[in-house]
């Protein structure tokens, strides 16, 4: 009997495989990556940084010289529409001298409202017989109650030490000071033509009751006075006896 078949498969099982081949070339590989980038990277890359910085440096320092000459030099930067270029220190100077004489007074009469504007005269509403009633302690109680309960106070400052969010945002009018019976520039609807009128009877209980586009809005404000909560004429009349004794002229 012969064995020669048992020794070929015992030779053949001795020999490595393809794939330890394999694993080793790329475990081989690896390792020179490794050293290489341990050997060169570590100086490779400061010097691309420092080339990087070098170049950013020059290109500031460019940067700079332009902005000097751009300050403190004349030039021409749009000849069609005649627009010049004069050092800051003359441009300083300039509107210095100018401030000192007119400027303010310029720019008063450009935002000062027409001098022609007529007093609109709105009456007194019908449910106050006499502004005397208005001097009621207990009508402005009663007013005074109205103007937290209808969160009047959320958009109207009435306290200098307590401010109104709402009325900081939208620049609501303010009850502080000297107000009831003076004259007061508004907006017939948000934008409109401007108006004079005086801040009484008529005009508040105008304010409380009126919505849409015939509202007047106070110039300065940013939106009208919002659908108030509903009212009754006393109501109205409470509340206007109470904003009226706010004022320091009553």
């Amino acid at each position: 009997m012969s064995h020669e078949p048992q020794t070929t498969e015992a030779t053949d099982a001795t020999r490595p495989s393809w794939a330890a081949h394999e694993l080793a070339a790329l475990a081989l590989t690896v390792g020179l990556a490794v050293w290489v980038v341990a050997q060169w990277g570590a100086a490779v890359q400061p010097q691309a940084n420092t080339e990087r910085d070098e170049k950013r440096a020059a290109t500031l320092a460019e940067l700079r010289v332009a902005n000097e000459e751009a300050l403190n030099s004349f030039g021409v930067t749009d000849e069609s529409l005649k627009r010049y270029r004069i050092p800051i220190q003359n441009a300083m100077t300039l509107v210095a001298e100018l401030g000192a004489k007119n400027i303010a007074k310029e720019v008063a009469e450009r935002t000062a409202p027409p001098s022609d504007l007529k007093l609109v005269e709105i009456p007194d509403p019908d449910f106050l017989a006499d502004i005397s009633e208005l001097d009621d302690p207990s009508l402005i109680a009663q007013g005074k109650t109205l103007f937290l309960t209808k969160i009047c106070f959320t958009c109207h400052q009435t306290n200098p030490a307590v401010p109104a969010p709402a009325g900081l945002a939208l620049r609501a009018p303010k009850f502080i000071g000297d107000f009831w019976g003076k004259e007061r520039l508004v907006h017939k609807g948000l934008g409109g033509p401007l108006e004079r009128v005086v801040m009484g009877p008529g005009y508040f209980a105008e304010s409380v009751s009126a919505t849409g586009s015939g509202a007047r809005v106070l110039k300065g404000a940013l939106t009208p006075m919002p659908p108030p909560p509903p009212v009754t004429e006393d109501e109205v009349k409470a509340l206007m006896a109470y904003v009226r004794s706010l004022s320091q002229g009553n």
